[in-house]
């Protein structure tokens, strides 16, 4: 091979690779754009569904104080410390966080629908299954694994939610959802107080899964993703 046809050989080289580094950019800048997030819509739906679970997960959770002050000075398990009592409130929040991984993957594989739901029902099936403790190790298993486990199925999916809905306003929503956990905690921790007063121990635990159990359904039912427009 002369000189010649070795020089030609590699301008038709390089100029393949030219003309093939021009296509990837044109077709790199042929693929649609993002989607913008609305600002609004029925994102605020999506914000009231957030101030829901949070005030209905955490703020439950928040409200444990009262039942271990009822715990503590009613003798209501014998043989139980206040150690005992105030691991089972420990014992919420860890397994919250323990499932999250599980609760992340799962929702990747399905839809938020799928943990959220499940969430709602272990929860409120847990405070109800908690109603016929009788012996401390009873409460450690539902008020404690199954509500944290309620919690955090129900609470991780909804995280990412609001970020898909808005973006000048992102803050507003947020600070929105977050509020429901601090008003959630005062009026479940004034309605189990006053429940404790009137009511027996089984049937206030009974009623206070029901609460959990509808407002979680409803917020579950209405929440909606927007991971069909933005793909990670």
């Amino acid at each position: 091979m002369t000189e010649l046809q070795t020089n030609a050989l590699v301008l038709q080289s390089a100029t393949s690779l030219n003309v093939s580094d021009h296509g990837n950019q044109v077709d790199a800048s042929s693929q649609p754009l993002p989607i913008p997030a609305p600002d609004g819509g029925y994102g605020w739906v999506c914000v009231a569904c957030c101030f829901t679970i949070n005030s209905s997960t955490w703020g439950v959770v928040s409200s444990y104080g009262v039942y271990l002050s009822y715990y503590l000075s009613g003798g209501v398990f014998p043989g139980a410390t206040a150690l005992d009592y105030a691991f089972i409130g420990g014992l919420t929040f860890g397994a919250a966080m323990i499932v999250a991984p599980l609760v992340t993957v799962l929702t990747r594989l399905t839809s938020i629908k799928v943990p959220m739901a499940s969430g709602a029902a272990v929860l409120g099936g847990a405070f109800i299954a908690a109603s016929f403790a009788s012996q401390i190790w009873h409460l450690y298993l539902s008020q404690g694994v199954l509500v944290g486990i309620g919690v955090g199925c129900l609470y991780i999916p909804s995280l990412p939610v609001l970020s898909q809905w808005f973006a000048s306003r992102r803050s507003l929503a947020n600070g929105i959802s977050a509020a429901g956990s601090g008003i959630g905690g005062l009026i479940f921790s004034f309605a189990i107080g006053a429940m404790i007063d009137n009511l027996c121990l089984p049937w206030f635990l009974r009623i206070i899964g029901i609460i959990v159990l509808s407002m979680n359904s409803l917020a579950t039912a209405l929440i909606r993703d927007r991971n069909a427009a933005i793909q990670p």
